[in-house]
């Protein structure tokens, strides 16, 4: 199956997509990368969806869909707000202590909780659509926080131009610094 880039669409995340993201959170190949540290940070990820137009606002989520399919998932965090967010298993505060204005730094997350989209070039795509809309906004810089055991999500951002900065903190800049 070759994916055309333009048959990806991101699509803001409703209440209706709730359970099929706890239905993704469940499967292994996907557990172990959001939720290494068990219930407690899958029970966060649910919460945090939950509450994504109150205390979490400053996130924002997506539904990926391959033309009509929802095949994944996809968000982005203003670091400025993440930094001091406290969460079990993320030291947010080391990661993103030197982001200081609203607006610039912006974390990206996603996944493909299909299989039969696995390896086919689409978490690429999401990246690069998730850059398009914090190009939108305004963003300066993108941030994203894989384990380094995740070789997947660390080769798809290495090839979308991102840098490492340390382990599990890979950062693209989006305009040149004056």
């Amino acid at each position: 199956m070759t994916i055309n880039p333009e048959e990806i669409a991101l699509q803001t995340l409703s209440d209706e997509d709730i359970p099929l993201f706890e239905h993704w959170l469940n499967k292994e190949y996907i557990y172990t990368r959001f939720c290494p540290n068990g219930e407690d940070e899958k029970e966060a990820w649910l919460d945090e969806i939950r509450n994504r137009n109150g205390e979490f606002s400053f996130l924002k989520h997506f539904i990926v869909y391959h033309k009509d399919t929802k095949i994944g998932f996809g968000m982005y965090a203003d670091c400025f707000f993440l930094k001091d967010l406290e969460e079990e298993g993320h030291d947010f505060e080391s990661l993103y202590g030197d982001v200081t204005e609203k607006n610039h730094t912006f974390e990206i997350g996603y996944l493909i909780g299909e299989e039969e989209f696995l390896n086919k070039g689409i978490s690429k795509i999401i990246i690069r659509k998730l850059e398009e809309e914090i190009i939108r906004l305004g963003g300066k810089e993108i941030a994203a926080d894989p384990s380094e055991e995740n070789i997947f999500s660390v080769k798809a951002l290495l090839s979308n131009g991102f840098k490492k900065k340390s382990d599990g903190d890979y950062r693209k800049q989006l305009v040149k610094s004056k």
